[in-house]
């Protein structure tokens, strides 16, 4: 595990008031546009995307600035859309912040030196030619990729194997343990401005799982037991090799993979010829058995780390491999058995077993089980007691409801800290997941069968390669999830067309009272 380097407290200080000041600009701009506008009018809509393009570009003005956490701040924004609907992040923070999955600023060639000699002879590079006496006979100048913690160059090594060489920022740890003095050292003036939340654990929890991800070594070994675990999806699923002797704790040297195809890039897996919805399924099965049977999360599961390429048996098809890249940090869910119950809870939440999903979710979430049926997805909405018609709806398009208020999802944030395992990195993972598969135009109730019959395998005990689910099993988590998904899709648009008529008659109600006051108002 890495260590940060010694904190530069005004370093740190200096980055945070500038995010503020562009966080407060926003703000205003926000409150100044919007103001004297009837929501939902034409003129309100127009200003309110307007505003939204402006805080996009602040937002990434601020993150190619600051690098570091703020990279990974917005890869999370850009990818969790997903998993919350339109109601979650509009689509030009999306927009501005996905280049910042693979295309975030990268550093020049000569500073990443450093680094680079600690596994790596280099010779004079970039300043002279590669020879004979050098680990590589090539190596490009300009990266290919470059993300929050480091950058990727192309390279060739001396017996003509093709290499991704993964080198870490050089002033990033010190960047990183000055933020976190300054976010530590504000701890007790953040609590009092957010109600009583202690945010303390965040900045604990991002510091301890941080120093993993800095230590390229543990990337390393992540990587190779992965690949181990998922050999027998081969050659359907491929995880890079390592080249152990040409990887440090800040250098991590791999197997190239060429004609990568980001998986959440439709057109351009149509374009290549390959099934986009044959390219969901896999993703899916791939990641649910990693979670439902191993246990083992994929803590950065967003575009910038899942490929596809194409491969061919030789039958003249053209099938999808999946690429899975950055190892940097696995969430494990061992812990207090978390893994056993969140494959019941799954089964439970399809089978609207309303007890069970009670008794478990109290276990990962206390009293505010009800949130995390909705959290994991819509269809699980008619599972818990008391539907509201808003919650039917938001259910039917996808999205989180209205009656989820921003405090409930800090409350049970916080509550899941006490479930057991990382509750929160698995839903942070399923979240990039499902954005994905979104993407790619996979029906939810695709994506929700899929982890049920992950989820029956894994309740019978984690394998070393799992067992085929018997067709009974197959047909009844095909007959449970079509049914939930039917039931959601009928009341739905009952739902819609009851709520619509109850506003009607809200806003002819205030209308009539506005009216009322206007003639009184005229007879005074």
């Amino acid at each position: 595990m890495a260590t940060l380097g010694a904190p530069n407290f005004n370093l740190g200080m200096t980055r945070s008031m500038v995010t503020m000041m562009q966080f407060n600009a926003q703000k205003q701009d926000y409150d100044s546009c919007l103001e004297g506008l009837v929501v939902d009018s034409a003129a309100y809509r127009q200003a309110l995307e307007a505003c939204h393009r402006r805080g996009a570009d602040r937002c990434a003005k601020v993150t190619e600035m600051h690098r570091g956490l703020y990279v990974k701040a917005a890869q999370f924004v850009a990818s969790i859309r997903g998993g919350t609907g339109d109601r979650g992040i509009p689509e030009p923070y999306i927009d501005k912040l996905s280049t910042f999955t693979d295309q975030a600023p990268h550093k020049p060639a000569g500073d990443m030196v450093g680094a680079l000699r600690e596994a790596l002879s280099i010779g004079r590079w970039p300043d002279g030619p590669l020879d004979g006496t050098c680990t590589l006979k090539e190596l490009d100048i300009e990266p290919l990729a470059a993300a929050s913690l480091a950058q990727v160059h192309r390279g060739v090594l001396q017996d003509g194997s093709a290499v991704a060489v993964k080198v870490q920022y050089p002033e990033l740890r010190e960047e990183m343990a000055s933020d976190l003095a300054v976010f530590k050292t504000m701890g007790s003036q953040m609590k009092q401005m957010t109600q009583g939340y202690d945010f303390m654990w965040v900045v604990e929890d991002f510091e301890k799982y941080i120093t993993r991800e800095l230590d390229f070594k543990l990337e390393a070994a992540n990587a190779e037991l992965t690949a181990s675990q998922l050999a027998h999806l081969a050659p359907s699923v491929y995880v890079p090799r390592v080249y152990w002797q040409y990887t440090s704790e800040r250098v991590l040297t791999m197997e190239f993979c060429d004609g990568l195809i980001k998986a959440n890039d439709a057109e351009g897996l149509r374009s290549a010829g390959l099934n986009v919805l044959e390219c969901a399924r896999l993703l899916c099965s791939t990641f649910a058995e990693m979670i439902f049977i191993y246990g083992r999360v994929h803590a950065d599961p967003h575009a910038g780390n899942i490929y596809f390429r194409v491969r061919s048996d030789g039958d003249g098809r053209e099938r999808p491999q999946l690429v899975i890249l950055d190892h940097g940090l696995y969430h494990d869910l061992s812990e207090s058995d978390v893994r056993l119950r969140f494959c019941r809870y799954w089964k439970a939440c399809c089978a609207k077993d309303s007890r069970a999903m009670s008794e478990l979710g109290v276990v990962f979430a206390g009293s505010l089980e009800r949130l995390l049926p909705l959290l994991l997805s819509p269809l699980f909405v008619l599972g818990g007691t008391g539907v509201s018609l808003s919650e039917l709806v938001a259910a039917s398009e996808g999205n989180l409801p209205d009656t989820v208020s921003l405090t409930d999802v800090v409350d049970f944030v916080m509550a899941t800290r006490h479930g057991g395992a990382n509750l929160c990195g698995l839903l942070h993972s399923l979240g990039y997941i499902r954005g994905l598969l979104t993407a790619l135009g996979l029906p939810e109730s695709a994506r929700v069968r899929c982890m049920l019959e992950f989820a029956l395998l894994g309740e019978r005990g984690s394998a070393q390669v799992p067992r085929e689910l018997s067709l009974r099993d197959r047909s009844w988590a095909r007959w449970t999830v079509g049914k939930l998904n039917g039931q959601v899709q009928l009341l739905a648009p009952a739902a819609g067309l009851a709520l619509a008529c109850r506003k009607r008659r809200r806003a002819g109600a205030v209308g009539a009272l506005g009216c009322c006051k206007r003639r009184r108002g005229a007879a005074s």
